[in-house]
């Protein structure tokens, strides 16, 4: 196994609440015992490990993803306890003000759903009784989910069949306009609900000030920005990039692809950009340039320390 990352995204506990995926601090406290504290290396010092060439197969970091309010909540104050600084890639739209509606349909199904199996037929009857249905049962009757998304082991059939609708089938705006007609039945206030998703500029700062390393995460978290153009893809890494300079004084010099979707449009725009290191998503092989590093998702570390 080669020098990596560990990616982080949802946590619950302190108010926010347990969801697909989702892992808590003691849980955090499990994965970092299972590593390893003394492979763990300071973000800062991977970083330079990492530009100069350095880094030896044991050496691992953390990753989280999203800017999370429940990450600085739940995960910074066990890093504390160990003395561990992280990686954050942080998009960047939602510390101005926008809301961005992926992380909210996330936290409507987490809240509004007894089970993510009981959101995903929900999903599916209000998108049959939508003006998509047609196609998406088209579409569906020719799908596999055992090879759509195979290198994420860790999602269900049922996670796969919702993540191709989703992505590949409707798209942004027909996924958008199902999931927003499902809020608006159930009363779901979608302003309330935002407001304690997200961490905003005074978070970012401090754990900036505090040695963590921030990173760019693009501006609006497209779950499929390799589909976007030249224009787009330099709109949302400038954005974002341009956001965090002006918040911590110094550019970005590293990045994690959203959603583990880029090309090599997107990496050349990166360079551009001055980003020296990148992460994936996964740990699949046969990746070799700066800009793409391996991460191992924790839901796979939390099955083993479970085991």
């Amino acid at each position: 196994m080669s020098a990596h990352g560990v990616m982080f995204h949802h946590f619950h506990g302190d108010d926010h609440p347990v969801g697909q995926g989702s892992i808590s601090g003691e849980q955090l406290h499990g994965i970092i015992r299972s590593l390893g504290r003394g492979r763990i290396l300071p973000a800062h010092e991977f970083l330079d490990r990492a530009i100069a060439n350095r880094l030896h197969s044991h050496h691992v970091c953390l990753t989280f993803d999203d800017n999370l309010m429940c990450q600085y909540d739940v995960a910074v104050p066990v890093l504390e306890e160990f003395g561990i600084t992280a990686f954050w890639f942080v998009y960047t739209s939602v510390m101005q003000g926008n809301i961005e509606r992926l992380e909210v349909y996330r936290h409507f199904r987490t809240t509004q759903f007894d089970t993510v199996d009981d959101f995903y037929a929900a999903f599916f009857v209000r998108l049959h009784e939508s003006p998509f249905g047609g196609v998406a049962e088209k579409c569906l009757a020719k799908f596999d989910p055992q090879l759509y998304l195979a290198a994420f082991p860790f999602y269900s059939d049922a996670d796969r069949r919702f993540r191709y609708v989703r992505d590949d089938v409707l798209g942004p705006s027909a996924y958008g306009q199902v999931m927003d007609e499902m809020m608006r039945c159930a009363g779901y206030d979608v302003r309330t609900a935002a407001g304690s998703l997200w961490m905003g500029n005074p978070e970012v700062r401090s754990l900036h000030e505090s040695g963590h390393v921030i990173g760019l995460h693009s501006h609006t978290h497209p779950t499929r920005l390799e589909r976007l153009n030249e224009d787009e893809q330099r709109y949302e890494y400038k954005s974002n990039h341009a956001h965090l300079t002006s918040l911590l004084g110094e550019p970005p010099a590293v990045v994690s692809h959203p959603c583990n979707s880029y090309n090599q449009t997107t990496l050349r725009i990166l360079r551009s950009l001055g980003v020296k290191v990148g992460f994936r998503a996964n740990m699949a092989i046969g990746f070799s340039s700066e800009l793409e590093l391996p991460r191992e998702d924790h839901a796979n570390l939390v099955r083993r320390v479970a085991a």
